[in-house]
């Protein structure tokens, strides 16, 4: 054997090697909510909403990573994305500007119609300035001013998009109640609903979710200039095996977006009402957003 076969056999075992070190770990999947580990943890269950089904049906054909479902608060899962090696994710993460830089983001995994605030009290009695003509609220701070001693209630270390994570950062800390721990959904609404708090923002099919589509004497308003839609992506740490399992995911969303599989995933948990909408959302998100693969 050549000095030159010598060093492309070990070029190529360490290649081996550096291979199987990436997958000895597999990936951590920090999950926040008790129904998502049970989900995803056993393999035997059915989705129960949107976020469910869209990211059972990306993981379900991963191949090349081992997958490993860790179920934990969101404040200790950003806690180990941000200081562990090993390859570490969170599902349904909004990507904004001040995460874009520190993590990896997949490619679109789940539409949801955008955040409502849903309220105690009819904002239509409210003092000018709280509502616009449409109906909406004009912004938070102006809500806060008018309700000066109610609170709102919003998960801890929850990003709700730079819209509204620029809202509520303008809103005084007086009216603002921090939930953590896990099922934070199933925390922030219990808090709400049990007239703790005055205020909540939600996801609609969050609340719906909860509420188990009852109608509950609550009132909901969207928040003017806020996004109609928010977009939800696998958040992954910078290593090796995470870049990996980002492109493996971006690969089968490449491959899924405008098969029927991917829309059925959103649309079997919403009113057929509002089956033509977001299913025109997305063919429009997808056409100016995404070059399909073929």
């Amino acid at each position: 054997m050549s000095c030159s076969d010598r060093l492309a056999g070990l070029f190529l075992i360490a290649a081996c090697t550096f291979s199987e070190s990436l997958n000895a770990h597999g990936v951590h999947i920090y999950l926040d909510d008790q129904l998502d580990y049970e989900l995803f943890s056993s393999g035997d269950q059915q989705p129960l909403n949107i976020a469910g089904a869209t990211n059972m049906f990306v993981l379900s054909q991963v191949e090349d990573i081992v997958v490993h479902y860790v179920k934990s608060s969101r404040k200790r899962a950003i806690k180990s994305l941000q200081q562990s090696n090993v390859a570490a994710c969170n599902i349904n993460m909004i990507k904004n500007e001040q995460r874009k830089s520190d993590y990896y983001f997949s490619l679109p995994v789940n539409f949801y119609w955008a955040h409502k605030l849903y309220s105690h009290h009819d904002l239509s009695k409210a003092t000018d300035g709280v509502l616009n003509a449409e109906g909406e609220i004009t912004s938070l701070p102006a809500l806060f001013d008018a309700y000066d001693k109610s609170a709102i209630v919003i998960a801890e270390n929850f990003s709700y998009g730079d819209f509204l994570d620029k809202q509520l950062a303008s809103i005084n800390a007086g009216n603002l109640i921090l939930r953590g721990g896990a099922d934070h959904y199933q925390t922030v609404y219990r808090m709400f609903i049990s007239n703790r708090v005055d205020f909540l923002l939600n996801y609609p099919a969050e609340f719906h979710r909860y509420s188990n589509k009852v109608d509950l004497p609550i009132r909901s308003y969207h928040i003017a200039g806020s996004p109609k839609v928010i977009i939800g992506h696998f958040m992954c740490n910078k290593t090796p095996t995470s870049k990996q399992f980002i492109a493996t995911v971006n690969g089968i969303l490449l491959n899924s977006y405008g098969g029927n599989a991917f829309l059925q995933a959103h649309l079997d948990y919403l009113p057929n009402e509002e089956h033509s909408l977001l299913k025109s959302y997305l063919e429009q998100y997808i056409k100016r957003n995404v070059h399909i693969k073929r």
